[in-house]
């Protein structure tokens, strides 16, 4: 359809549909252009786009009536379908009604019927307005007939007044809309959707697409990474932008034209910023079903532009709180996002037609999706996508959840387990295999990120992780330079001396056997010396709080040996246990016995006997129950782990000791250290019979009286922890 403007003004109309006719907007030709003003800037407007332009004084003619008849020869002779009129000063006669019936429409800056009629326009527009005392104006595109401003309305859209309102503000305000309702009536005419019966419009449902093609896109992003790349490429395929305050400024300062928001709302952003994008003209044309004509009816009526695609991503709660003193502090809660997570899920919510992007990473490929598709992206492509913003809501609520409740502090607010527990895990990387090599398996960490750092060697396994975390963690337990040998999540071995190098040799003699291929932790870092003396021994981790520089040249020639540092101890975090459909949640057993042992024998233990049961106790609590661990003052010397009866493993710490006895000297004091008490004498009596001069363990059974009968009868002293240290 060709379309004529008649214009007398400065043509920012015009501009508008001449850019709407460029950018596809409107399916109709801007092919002609008169005005009566020889200083129109429409005039200007016109001719650099190649536009044909006439300028005619109205005085020109003898009559209002010849003009007009002179207006609808030159229309007719280029065979115009549809005038606008653009600021147009002068009334339409019934010449040009006559040619072109229903097919005149006119721009008015007022919600008509308000403020219009003969003389009113312009400047005088808002003047009235403001004195009037109106909360509300804006713009109404009409069908123009005999009487001024009266004819069927076609589309209209508001703007609010507000307190401190001049008439060049409220102008430029309703101006805003003004450029977008004026192409969104035309490309309504030329599509054949309007309907003028007795006196009223209606519009006509558009035809429903199969497959949505992405036309119009809204994006808010806290993040800018990637945000112009992809307004570039969005704008190339001749989708409208439209944005908010911050980022509308990034992508304009990058030279992409960007519809502000409020153009489609009619409403500034409010509060300081905290109301942007809360507003039925934006929720409404994300949640529209395209494939419900119901729905799309409403949308014409209520005059919704639909969003095809939605990018947001939300204000950097976590970087701020981890920067403040407390969670509640102001400036950490401005940064929790309200408009972006209702954005995001809308969009989700409707997949179907609209595609949301969360994060940067995800740019690229949809862009690349929508360039190969005649900007249409495929369902499975949104649903994924969908699939992602909803657990980026999800984290998003969980990490504030998580704040404030770290932030209760008090014995009223603290909730060790809550109602709802929710945690935040990413994936850092997915794993050769899980447990077996049938088992699928990744690593994730928490919003602290990664404990511990790789330098060197092959990658990590889910079994080498394991016993790294485990390894770490019986460390951090020892003041005094210590060395753990881990294998199969339990301890072979533990020594602590002097020097790092003795406590290492000490914790390796424990069990040499077991201790091949193991994970190594130490609580100092690692020497070259040290490394000497690993370099000989098949390893499969090493974990320390640091390496000397001599000790990595060492590792270089093991490609295979992973070197992990870790220099934090063990957090108090919840330790959480799968058992298929649910999930045990625990607090974790940081609990070390306190100097205030119960000697329960005759005997107390000596000095040598005390610390050699308090390396020993420390030691047990690593150890796969039932636990019994042998030990001298400084090193484990047998350990029984992991069996159904806790006699069985006595017999289990016996056979060990007797092997380490074979290459070692005994120990100044052998103790016995059990993870929980002993239910009958059985295992004090084949204890005894291994040379223990003394036993720890927690006490609590309802035969403690008959345990500590036999251990005085073995002449054993004994000590009663109160703690239970079992561990499965």
């Amino acid at each position: 359809m060709k379309i004529a403007v008649f214009a007398s003004g400065e043509g920012t109309n015009l501009q508008a549909l001449l850019d709407a006719c460029a950018d596809g907007r409107v399916r109709g030709e801007l092919a002609l252009v008169i005005s009566n003003k020889e200083d129109a800037g429409a005039l200007r407007r016109a001719r650099r786009a190649g536009i044909e332009a006439l300028m005619t004084p109205t005085a020109s003619y003898p009559t209002p009536d010849e003009y007009s008849a002179y207006l609808a020869m030159e229309c007719k002779n280029r065979s115009i379908g549809l005038i606008c009129l653009a600021g147009f000063l002068m009334k339409i006669k019934p010449p040009l009604l006559k040619a072109f019936p229903g097919r005149i429409l006119n721009i008015h800056p007022s919600l008509l019927p308000a403020f219009g009629g003969q003389g009113m326009y312009g400047r005088k527009v808002h003047e009235g307005a403001l004195a009037a005392g109106v909360q509300v104006s804006g713009a109404t595109v009409h069908v123009v007939d005999e009487e001024y401003d009266r004819g069927p309305i076609i589309l209209q859209a508001s703007v609010p007044v507000l307190p401190n309102d001049t008439p060049e503000t409220l102008a430029a305000r309703v101006r805003y809309q003004e450029h977008y309702l004026y192409p969104k009536a035309v490309a309504l005419f030329c599509d054949g959707r309007v309907k003028i019966a007795d006196k009223k419009v209606q519009l006509l449902p558009s035809p429903l697409e199969a497959s949505p093609r992405v036309k119009r896109a809204l994006i808010s992003v806290s993040d800018k990474t990637g945000v112009v790349e992809l307004a570039k490429g969005l704008h190339e395929l001749g989708v409208e932008i439209v944005s908010t305050s911050g980022t509308a400024k990034t992508l304009s300062e990058a030279g992409i034209p960007i519809r502000p928001l409020d153009s489609m709302t009619g409403f500034p952003e409010i509060l300081d910023g905290r109301v942007k994008t809360l507003h039925p003209h934006v929720h409404g044309a994300i949640l529209l079903r395209r494939s419900d004509p119901k729905q799309a009816r409403e949308a014409e009526l209520f005059g919704l532009e639909p969003i095809d695609l939605v990018a947001v991503n939300l204000y950097p709660f976590a970087k701020t709180a981890a920067a403040a003193s407390s969670a509640y502090d102001p400036a950490v809660i401005e940064k929790i996002d309200i408009g972006g997570v209702a954005l995001i899920r809308a969009a989700a919510k409707n997949f179907e037609d609209v595609a949301v992007l969360t994060s940067p990473a995800d740019y690229a490929s949809a862009l690349a999706e929508l360039t190969a598709s005649q900007a249409r992206l495929c369902d499975s492509t949104r649903r994924k996508l969908a699939l992602a913003a909803f657990r980026h809501t999800a984290d998003y609520d969980g990490m504030i959840a998580r704040a404030w409740c770290g932030e209760m502090r008090c014995d009223a607010l603290r909730e060790t387990f809550s109602p709802l527990l929710t945690t935040r895990l990413t994936k850092v990387q997915d794993l050769r295999y899980g447990e077996n090599p049938h088992q699928k398996a990744a690593l994730y960490a928490n919003e602290n990120g990664m404990s511990f750092t790789q330098l060197h060697g092959k990658e990590l396994s889910y079994n080498n992780l394991l016993d790294a975390s485990g390894t770490w963690e019986a460390v951090s337990d020892f003041e005094i330079p210590t060395a753990v040998v881990f294998k199969h999540v339990t301890p072979a071995g533990i020594g602590s001396g002097e020097t790092i190098e003795l406590a290492f040799e000490r914790s390796w003699a424990c069990d040499p056997l077991s201790a091949f291929g193991g994970a190594l932790a130490f609580n100092r870092p690692v020497s070259r010396v040290l490394a000497e003396l690993l370099f000989k021994r098949f390893v499969e981790v090493l974990v320390a709080p640091g390496y000397e520089p001599e000790a990595l040249e060492i590792f270089k020639k093991k490609p295979n040996l992973r070197l992990l540092v870790r220099t934090k101890a063990p957090t108090h975090s919840l330790q959480l246990r799968s058992i298929g459909d649910e999930v045990l949640v625990t607090e974790p057993d940081r609990a070390v016995a306190g100097p205030d042992w119960k000697v329960v024998t005759k005997r107390a233990p000596t000095p040598v006997e005390e610390k050699a049961l308090r390396f020993a106790w420390t030691a047990g609590k690593h150890v796969k129950s039932n636990a019994i661990v042998l030990a001298g003052p400084e090193q484990t010397v047998g350990i029984g782990a992991g069996q159904m009866s806790r006699v069985d493993s006595v017999h289990m710490s016996g056979v060990k000791y007797k092997l380490w006895r074979r290459d070692n000297p005994a120990p100044k004091a052998l103790v016995l250290a059990s993870d929980a008490f002993f239910p009958f004498r059985d295992g004090i009596d084949a204890a005894a019979t291994l040379g223990i001069s003394a036993v720890a363990q927690p006490g609590g059974s309802v035969k403690d009286a008959e345990v500590i009968a036999a251990a005085d009868e073995h002449g054993l002293a004994m000590v009663f922890t109160g703690i239970r240290h079992f561990r499965h």
